[in-house]
């Protein structure tokens, strides 16, 4: 049983590799079918007893605080933002919050992972091991957007490595960023006067080997992949479109995937595939939906568009005769009429799309 119910959410990164959606909007407020990718860490925590939450903003840290100023009221817990001036680090960010983690054991978890790590059981194999850290760890493919975690024969972190090609890795194990921290651990984080900036992997947990602090590694079988770059914020919607990863979705099941309240879908219209459609989408006759299609909250499609594989963002408009195709369209867009196609590319928010206008990533 969780005795400990206080969680540290890392809240204040850049996400620039998340450019040009990111131009206006914070990463952890990315959306993932109809809530921030935040919003469903705090799900995550609360799930499994973690209510007392602390997190460092920086990057539009006013944004992230509009959002969150009445989520202790609608999911039950205790969420305190600490403003960071300047970005410290990973571990300097623990530090900003230090006030409000005083349990002897903490849960310390990125805000921009997609995830549904089973915490409970990552806390008691943290409590039943007798070190000071756990860090959850995962298999991947592509080593090069990870850092990674080198294990002994006992499951120990001997070291890491910080997004090694495939020929230059020592592991394919990814390090999560979800950690339980005793509190001793905490207390080895260097004051802002010693150090201004101090890191978790490459810091501090050189710090606590060089020191014989075992640090244990757990893997983790469940979905938890890092939302951080345009292609796999593309490949987690369609994970969960598909069903690969459990989260908490506020829309109606349905034959193709998800309806939100107050859609309007014209009956004209084909919806197949796997669809999320958002809360106030109104959808017009003769539209095709097809393949995997995350349509955010408040836009409009209008009649004979024919959308494919695609993402469009909240409060955008796409009018009439338009196709796009594996496409990310940004917050606040205007496709104008007749566009003939737009594919493999992706549009910062509040652009107006014409037929001379260019794309801010365009897809290999």
């Amino acid at each position: 049983m969780n005795n400990h119910n206080q969680a540290m959410i890392l809240a204040a990164g850049v996400g620039s590799r998340l450019n040009p959606l990111t131009s206006q909007l914070p990463k952890p407020l990315c959306p993932i079918l109809g809530k921030p990718v935040m919003e469903h860490i705090v799900f995550l925590c609360r799930e499994h007893g973690f209510i007392n939450l602390a997190a460092n903003t920086h990057v539009m840290a006013e944004k992230i605080a509009e959002h969150f100023k009445d989520i202790n009221k609608r999911l039950g817990v205790n969420l305190n933002l600490v403003y960071e001036p300047q970005l410290t680090g990973v571990a300097g960010g623990i530090r900003s919050c230090k006030k409000y983690l005083t349990d002897d054991v903490i849960l310390v978890i990125m805000s921009d992972a997609l995830t549904d790590i089973n915490l409970t059981e990552l806390y008691e194999a943290h409590i039943n091991s007798g070190c000071a850290v756990t860090a959850a760890i995962k298999e991947v493919e592509d080593t090069t957007q990870y850092g990674v975690a080198v294990t002994d024969k006992n499951n120990r972190i001997i070291s890491f490595q910080e997004k090694p090609k495939p020929e230059d890795a020592k592991s394919n194990l990814a390090n999560t960023g979800i950690y339980f921290f005793n509190q001793s651990v905490i207390n080895e984080i260097p004051s802002e006067s010693e150090m201004l900036k101090f890191d978790v992997a490459t810091d501090l947990f050189q710090k606590l080997m060089s020191k014989n602090i075992p640090i244990q590694a757990i893997k983790t079988k469940r979905y938890w992949a890092d939302i951080g770059t345009i292609k796999q914020y593309m490949e987690s919607i369609k994970d969960i479109l598909e069903g690969k990863v459990k989260i908490e979705i506020d829309a109606e099941k349905t034959s193709y995937g998800y309806r939100s309240k107050g859609t309007v879908i014209d009956s004209s219209s084909k919806v197949d595939g796997r669809t999320y459609i958002g809360e106030g989408v109104k959808i017009g006759s003769n539209v095709i939906l097809t393949g995997d299609v995350y349509i955010e909250r408040n836009c409009t499609i209008e009649s004979n568009a024919y959308i494919n594989n695609s993402i469009i963002w909240a409060n955008s408009h796409i009018s009439k005769n338009v196709k796009i195709i594996n496409s990310i369209i940004g917050n606040n867009c205007k496709v104008n009429e007749g566009i003939e196609i737009i594919s493999n590319s992706v549009w910062a928010p509040s652009t107006i799309i014409r037929n001379d206008s260019k794309p801010s990533v365009i897809f290999a």
